[in-house]
């Protein structure tokens, strides 16, 4: 399928508000597609005003077009080989795939309708791919992969993804590079000046190929993110149809019956505790703490049991001393009697 050298100009606001999409070319449609697809990757504007999505819904018009002309002009067939189709024909490979992008950048109430159409569309440019074994066999098996896969294997995935981005984009610099400057020399400056048979066709084709290797990535990242976001809205839209459109309160937290529990000091305070003390053991109990403990294990007697005992003690301590101060006055007085009345001093035989 060939198509005859064809000038563009670049899409403004105000002609792709007047412009009929369906009188354009194939080749315009999805130049004037493209163009506003990169414009929205790079510009400033916020996602969610109306010129953004503007800017989307037209992109998508035009890739539509496009689209539905591929199809009409059969420039793709089943049965072809990738060394078969012409290289300024392998660019529009892309377009579902960048149909499937814009889809998610369209922000209004119908999310869930636009991940499904996003999917398909996704879904058709990995299928494309594969038919022309563009796909190597780790990306396929993630592509056809059910259920997630376990953590080891998929750091070993996003890794080998990144290698591969990186190794892309260092590639695609460097063709671009020297793709303008053959533009230059044939002097088609503006991109969207180039016929689509001008320049060099190895660099043009390398150009195309390494596009299409990095949407294929890209692809694979859109389709995991789809399907990991696509049952969580469904699941969130059935709820609130079974409760009258809106998402039911949630129900309080049950307690966690954790039992008693103490909450430790942290590694730091622990050490200001022990630098910023005496180098002794400081007392844990205050003498009243000390005091009170002591009386509750019996140690100790209060109140007027402990007085009555003491006085008693005292008395009995004194009268003890009194007995021993008779004791001994009595036994002095005995030896002063002895003294006086030696023995046989009273015999009268003895006088």
């Amino acid at each position: 399928m060939s198509e005859s050298t064809t000038t563009t100009s670049t899409p403004t606001t105000s002609t792709t508000s007047t412009t009929n999409t369906l009188d354009l070319s194939l080749y315009q449609s999805f130049v004037f597609g493209q163009k506003l697809y990169t414009e929205l990757d790079t510009t400033a504007l916020c996602s969610n005003c109306e010129e953004y999505q503007d800017k989307v819904k037209q992109s998508i018009k035009y890739l539509f077009n496009a689209s539905i002309q591929v199809s009409r002009q059969s420039v793709f067939s089943k049965n072809e080989e990738l060394e078969d189709i012409r290289t300024d024909l392998l660019k529009y490979l892309l377009i579902p795939y960048y149909v499937a992008e814009l889809y998610l950048k369209i922000n209004d109430v119908d999310r869930v309708k636009h991940l499904k159409i996003s999917k398909i569309k996704v879904m058709d440019f990995l299928n494309q791919c594969e038919n022309l074994d563009l796909i190597d066999k780790e990306d396929l098996n993630i592509i056809h992969r059910e259920g997630k896969a376990d953590p080891v294997n998929r750091r070993e995935e996003l890794i080998n993804r990144s290698k591969k981005t990186k190794e892309i984009k260092q590639k695609l610099e460097y063709i671009k590079q020297k793709r303008e400057v053959i533009l230059k020399k044939i002097g088609q400056d503006d991109e969207y000046e180039e016929s689509e048979t001008g320049g060099d066709e190895e660099v043009d084709r390398d150009f195309s190929m390494l596009l299409i290797k990095d949407a294929i990535i890209k692809a694979i990242q859109l389709l995991e993110s789809i399907e990991f976001e696509l049952p969580m809205l469904i699941e969130i839209q059935s709820i609130k149809d079974q409760h009258g459109g809106v998402l039911p309160p949630k129900a309080p937290p049950k307690s966690a019956n954790i039992g008693n529990f103490q909450i430790l000091p942290d590694g730091r305070r622990v050490m200001l505790d022990k630098v910023f003390r005496p180098s002794h053991i400081l007392p844990s109990l205050t003498p009243q703490e000390a005091v009170e403990i002591e009386m509750r294990n019996g140690g100790m007697v209060s109140g007027k049991g402990g007085a009555e005992s003491s006085s008693k003690k005292d008395s009995e301590d004194e009268e003890e001393e009194d007995d021993d101060d008779e004791k001994l006055k009595k036994k002095r007085d005995w030896d002063d009697y002895k003294d006086d009345n030696p023995k046989g001093w009273g015999n009268s035989l003895r006088r």
